[in-house]
């Protein structure tokens, strides 16, 4: 039964829980919903919007990231975000949402990213040609080469583009828009996973250890390589 007594003058109001970056969803798609934002326009810059919205750079960004995995915006690196030409209304699914807005480091999730990769590096190892080994040590090499130059989140995207390169070897549409969509929303994440030279060091060892599975199909190794790159990537949260 609720109580009549009156608050204090002085009360504090009660906490919301929704997160900054549930907010600047929210914010977004109704934006959009109701016209602000049309079809195909190009949104305000990353500034602007930080300026209107009143909020930081990575909360920002991981918002856009989770718009762009449901397929609501699209993030053109160099030219800016625009509202995507069709938004299906299965992208708020509640599954991909639970998903999407599970804790990172969260149990469940390193499990169901564990899962996943060794799903996908089984796949692409029954299919990769010597073009594709070729292809991925060459992403390998690129994101050093960016992360020596100081570009970081370049080399936290081309780390991004090493996993879906994976995906596509596959040849199978929906591993790369499942791999694709997962990896935009741990796209954030990564960029920390580099942010020393020790830590690049070791996430690079990840890949190498990873391209190295996929060429000589050697599939014992598979299991021990993702669990490795898993470890690492939920200890650094920790």
């Amino acid at each position: 039964m609720p109580s009549d007594r009156k608050k204090p003058a002085n009360a504090l109001s009660p906490i919301d829980n929704s997160s900054i970056v549930d907010k600047i969803i929210d914010r977004i798609v109704k934006a959009i919903s109701t016209g602000q934002f049309k079809v195909g326009e190009k949104l305000p810059s990353e500034f602007e919007l930080m300026e209107e919205l009143n909020v930081g750079r990575n909360s920002l960004r991981e918002a856009m990231k989770i718009l762009s995995a449901l397929g609501v915006v699209d993030i053109r690196r160099g030219d800016g975000t625009y509202v995507c030409d069709h938004i299906a209304p299965t992208v708020f699914n509640p599954i991909i949402y639970s998903i999407i807005f599970q804790a990172e480091s969260d149990p469940d999730m390193v499990e169901f990213r564990e899962c996943m990769e060794e799903m996908v590096l089984r796949t692409a190892m029954k299919k990769a040609t010597d073009g594709d080994i070729v292809h991925l040590s060459q992403i390998i090499k690129d994101i050093r080469r960016a992360y020596e130059s100081g570009d970081k989140e370049k080399a936290a995207y081309l780390d991004y583009k090493f996993h879906v390169a994976i995906a596509d070897i596959c040849g199978n549409p929906y591993i790369s828009k499942l791999v694709n969509g997962i990896y935009e929303i741990f796209s954030l994440s990564i960029e920390d996973t580099i942010n020393t030279q020790e830590l690049f060091d070791k996430a690079e060892g990840y890949h190498k250890e990873i391209l190295r599975c996929i060429q000589e199909k050697d599939v014992k190794s598979i299991d021990a390589a993702v669990e490795k790159s898993m470890t690492f990537w939920h200890d650094k949260d920790n």
